[in-house]
Protein backbone atom coordinates (compact mmCIF):
# COMPACT_ATOMS: atom_id res chain seq x y z
CA UNK A 1 0.00 0.00 0.00
CA UNK A 2 1.29 3.37 -0.66
CA UNK A 3 0.40 6.52 1.26
CA UNK A 4 0.01 9.48 -1.74
CA UNK A 5 -0.42 12.70 -0.85
CA UNK A 6 -1.13 15.32 -3.62
CA UNK A 7 -1.87 19.12 -3.62
CA UNK A 8 -3.79 20.85 -6.11
CA UNK A 9 -5.50 24.00 -6.94
CA UNK A 10 -9.05 25.11 -7.32
CA UNK A 11 -10.27 28.39 -8.55
CA UNK A 12 -13.02 30.05 -10.61
CA UNK A 13 -16.78 28.19 -10.41
CA UNK A 14 -14.42 24.80 -8.49
CA UNK A 15 -14.07 27.34 -5.10
CA UNK A 16 -18.16 27.13 -4.83
CA UNK A 17 -17.88 23.24 -4.42
CA UNK A 18 -18.38 22.73 -0.64
CA UNK A 19 -16.89 20.26 1.14
CA UNK A 20 -19.12 16.94 0.46
CA UNK A 21 -18.92 17.73 -2.70
CA UNK A 22 -15.58 17.97 -3.40
CA UNK A 23 -15.14 15.01 -1.68
CA UNK A 24 -17.40 12.98 -4.13
CA UNK A 25 -15.68 14.71 -7.41
CA UNK A 26 -12.49 14.09 -6.39
CA UNK A 27 -13.44 9.82 -5.38
CA UNK A 28 -15.42 10.48 -9.12
CA UNK A 29 -12.08 11.57 -10.51
CA UNK A 30 -10.16 8.73 -9.05
CA UNK A 31 -12.39 5.86 -10.90
CA UNK A 32 -12.31 7.78 -14.16
CA UNK A 33 -8.55 8.29 -14.43
CA UNK A 34 -8.12 4.56 -13.05
CA UNK A 35 -6.39 4.97 -9.81
CA UNK A 36 -5.60 1.93 -8.13
CA UNK A 37 -7.25 3.45 -4.89
CA UNK A 38 -8.14 1.54 -1.42
CA UNK A 39 -11.40 0.78 0.17
CA UNK A 40 -12.70 0.25 3.72
CA UNK A 41 -13.78 -2.88 4.96
CA UNK A 42 -17.78 -3.29 5.78
CA UNK A 43 -20.95 -3.31 4.30
CA UNK A 44 -20.35 0.86 2.76
CA UNK A 45 -16.52 0.75 1.72
CA UNK A 46 -15.81 3.64 0.68
CA UNK A 47 -12.20 5.58 -0.80
CA UNK A 48 -9.72 6.27 2.14
CA UNK A 49 -8.81 9.62 1.93
CA UNK A 50 -8.91 13.10 3.12
CA UNK A 51 -8.79 16.63 2.40
CA UNK A 52 -5.77 17.65 5.11
CA UNK A 53 -7.21 21.42 5.78
CA UNK A 54 -10.29 21.99 4.73
CA UNK A 55 -11.24 25.26 2.93
CA UNK A 56 -14.36 27.11 3.27
CA UNK A 57 -17.02 27.35 0.40
CA UNK A 58 -16.15 29.81 -1.93
CA UNK A 59 -12.16 30.15 -0.80
CA UNK A 60 -9.90 29.65 -3.88
CA UNK A 61 -6.66 27.54 -3.18
CA UNK A 62 -3.24 27.42 -5.32
CA UNK A 63 -2.63 24.90 -2.73
CA UNK A 64 -5.53 21.97 -1.25
CA UNK A 65 -3.70 18.89 -0.04
CA UNK A 66 -5.45 15.04 -0.24
CA UNK A 67 -4.20 12.60 1.48
CA UNK A 68 -4.82 8.99 -0.21
CA UNK A 69 -4.14 5.51 0.71
CA UNK A 70 -3.59 3.50 -2.67
CA UNK A 71 -3.35 -0.53 -3.39
CA UNK A 72 -0.11 0.12 -5.13
CA UNK A 73 3.16 0.13 -3.64
CA UNK A 74 4.40 3.21 -5.56
CA UNK A 75 3.11 6.14 -6.74
CA UNK A 76 1.32 5.66 -10.31
CA UNK A 77 4.14 6.83 -13.24
CA UNK A 78 1.26 9.36 -14.53
CA UNK A 79 -0.76 10.07 -11.53
CA UNK A 80 -1.21 13.71 -12.02
CA UNK A 81 -1.70 13.76 -15.81
CA UNK A 82 -4.65 10.80 -16.19
CA UNK A 83 -6.07 12.75 -12.74
CA UNK A 84 -6.13 16.04 -14.21
CA UNK A 85 -7.40 14.75 -17.69
CA UNK A 86 -10.37 14.35 -15.46
CA UNK A 87 -10.81 16.42 -12.68
CA UNK A 88 -13.71 19.10 -12.84
CA UNK A 89 -12.94 22.57 -14.53
CA UNK A 90 -10.87 25.16 -12.24
CA UNK A 91 -8.98 21.91 -10.15
CA UNK A 92 -5.58 20.51 -10.94
CA UNK A 93 -3.06 18.61 -9.67
CA UNK A 94 0.58 20.13 -9.14
CA UNK A 95 2.25 17.67 -6.80
CA UNK A 96 2.13 14.44 -6.41
CA UNK A 97 4.14 12.54 -3.49
CA UNK A 98 4.56 10.22 -0.67
CA UNK A 99 2.29 11.57 2.29
CA UNK A 100 5.62 10.98 4.68
CA UNK A 101 5.16 14.37 7.33
CA UNK A 102 2.31 14.20 9.94
CA UNK A 103 -0.45 16.56 9.69
CA UNK A 104 0.07 17.65 13.37
CA UNK A 105 3.50 20.01 11.78
CA UNK A 106 1.04 22.25 10.10
CA UNK A 107 0.99 25.42 12.06
CA UNK A 108 0.28 28.10 9.54
CA UNK A 109 -2.05 28.80 6.16
CA UNK A 110 -0.79 31.62 3.69
CA UNK A 111 -3.62 33.99 2.21
CA UNK A 112 -4.12 36.84 -0.32
CA UNK A 113 -7.42 38.62 0.29
CA UNK A 114 -8.29 41.22 -2.32
CA UNK A 115 -10.29 43.94 -0.92
CA UNK A 116 -11.81 47.00 -2.28
CA UNK A 117 -9.57 50.07 -3.02
CA UNK A 118 -8.76 51.66 0.36
CA UNK A 119 -5.89 53.07 2.62
CA UNK A 120 -3.09 50.50 2.88
CA UNK A 121 -1.54 51.98 5.92
CA UNK A 122 -4.55 52.64 7.57
CA UNK A 123 -5.18 48.98 7.10
CA UNK A 124 -2.02 47.22 8.26
CA UNK A 125 -1.64 50.44 11.53
CA UNK A 126 -5.09 48.88 12.88
CA UNK A 127 -3.30 45.36 13.25
CA UNK A 128 -0.16 47.51 15.52
CA UNK A 129 -2.94 47.50 18.56
CA UNK A 130 -5.18 44.89 19.94
CA UNK A 131 -7.79 43.60 17.88
CA UNK A 132 -10.74 41.84 19.45
CA UNK A 133 -13.37 40.31 18.05
CA UNK A 134 -15.48 36.89 18.70
CA UNK A 135 -14.57 33.97 17.29
CA UNK A 136 -16.19 30.97 16.83
CA UNK A 137 -15.45 27.40 16.68
CA UNK A 138 -16.53 23.91 17.28
CA UNK A 139 -15.63 24.71 21.36
CA UNK A 140 -18.47 27.51 21.23
CA UNK A 141 -17.90 31.32 21.09
CA UNK A 142 -14.80 33.73 22.80
CA UNK A 143 -13.24 37.10 22.63
CA UNK A 144 -9.31 36.89 21.16
CA UNK A 145 -7.18 39.46 19.78
CA UNK A 146 -6.84 38.68 15.79
CA UNK A 147 -3.04 39.58 16.71
CA UNK A 148 -2.08 36.54 18.18
CA UNK A 149 -3.38 34.62 15.35
CA UNK A 150 -1.42 36.02 13.07
CA UNK A 151 2.51 35.94 12.00
CA UNK A 152 2.52 38.04 8.77
CA UNK A 153 0.78 40.79 7.19
CA UNK A 154 0.88 43.19 4.83
CA UNK A 155 -1.21 45.67 2.61
CA UNK A 156 -0.80 47.28 -0.69
CA UNK A 157 -2.92 49.15 -3.36
CA UNK A 158 -2.84 46.88 -6.46
CA UNK A 159 -4.86 49.19 -8.83
CA UNK A 160 -8.76 49.46 -8.10
CA UNK A 161 -7.61 46.83 -5.34
CA UNK A 162 -5.98 46.55 -1.79
CA UNK A 163 -4.04 43.31 -2.01
CA UNK A 164 -3.68 41.83 1.94
CA UNK A 165 -1.11 39.02 2.02
CA UNK A 166 -1.32 37.14 5.52
CA UNK A 167 0.14 33.81 7.41
CA UNK A 168 -2.40 32.71 10.10
CA UNK A 169 -2.47 30.34 12.66
CA UNK A 170 -3.65 27.03 11.67
CA UNK A 171 -3.96 23.68 13.25
CA UNK A 172 -5.77 23.20 16.11
CA UNK A 173 -6.88 26.14 16.34
CA UNK A 174 -7.18 28.17 13.38
CA UNK A 175 -7.87 31.85 12.00
CA UNK A 176 -10.35 32.33 9.19
CA UNK A 177 -8.76 35.13 7.01
CA UNK A 178 -12.66 36.50 7.15
CA UNK A 179 -11.58 37.43 10.60
CA UNK A 180 -9.19 40.50 8.78
CA UNK A 181 -12.23 41.31 6.76
CA UNK A 182 -14.35 41.72 9.58
CA UNK A 183 -12.23 43.43 11.51
CA UNK A 184 -11.66 45.98 9.14
CA UNK A 185 -14.93 46.62 8.32
CA UNK A 186 -15.98 47.35 11.34
CA UNK A 187 -13.42 50.27 11.66
CA UNK A 188 -14.64 51.53 8.62
CA UNK A 189 -11.57 50.81 6.55
CA UNK A 190 -13.64 48.49 4.13
CA UNK A 191 -17.60 48.89 3.21
CA UNK A 192 -19.57 46.51 4.77
CA UNK A 193 -20.80 45.89 1.64
CA UNK A 194 -17.78 44.90 0.13
CA UNK A 195 -17.07 41.55 -1.21
CA UNK A 196 -13.80 40.47 -0.31
CA UNK A 197 -11.89 37.69 -2.26
CA UNK A 198 -9.90 34.71 -0.49
CA UNK A 199 -7.39 32.90 -2.07
CA UNK A 200 -5.19 30.25 0.08
CA UNK A 201 -1.23 30.46 -1.43
CA UNK A 202 0.27 27.90 0.91
CA UNK A 203 0.39 25.58 4.00
CA UNK A 204 3.22 25.78 6.48
CA UNK A 205 4.94 24.24 9.26
CA UNK A 206 6.19 25.48 12.38
CA UNK A 207 9.05 27.26 10.26
CA UNK A 208 7.20 28.78 7.83
CA UNK A 209 8.36 26.26 5.35
CA UNK A 210 6.31 24.40 2.99
CA UNK A 211 5.13 21.32 4.48
CA UNK A 212 4.42 19.18 1.70
CA UNK A 213 7.54 20.05 -0.31
CA UNK A 214 11.35 18.35 1.49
Amino acid sequence: MYKLRFCFEKNGPAAYISHLDLMKALQRSFVRAGIPVKYSQGFNPHIEMSIVVPLSTGYETRCDLCDLDLTADALPEHFAEDLNAVMPMGMKVLYAGPADRPVREICYCAYEILLPEGDAAAMAALFTRPVLLEKRSKRGRREVDLRDYIKELSFVTEGDKTLCRCVLAAGNDPLNPMYLTQALKKQGLVPEDAAARYIRTEILDENGQIFWKK
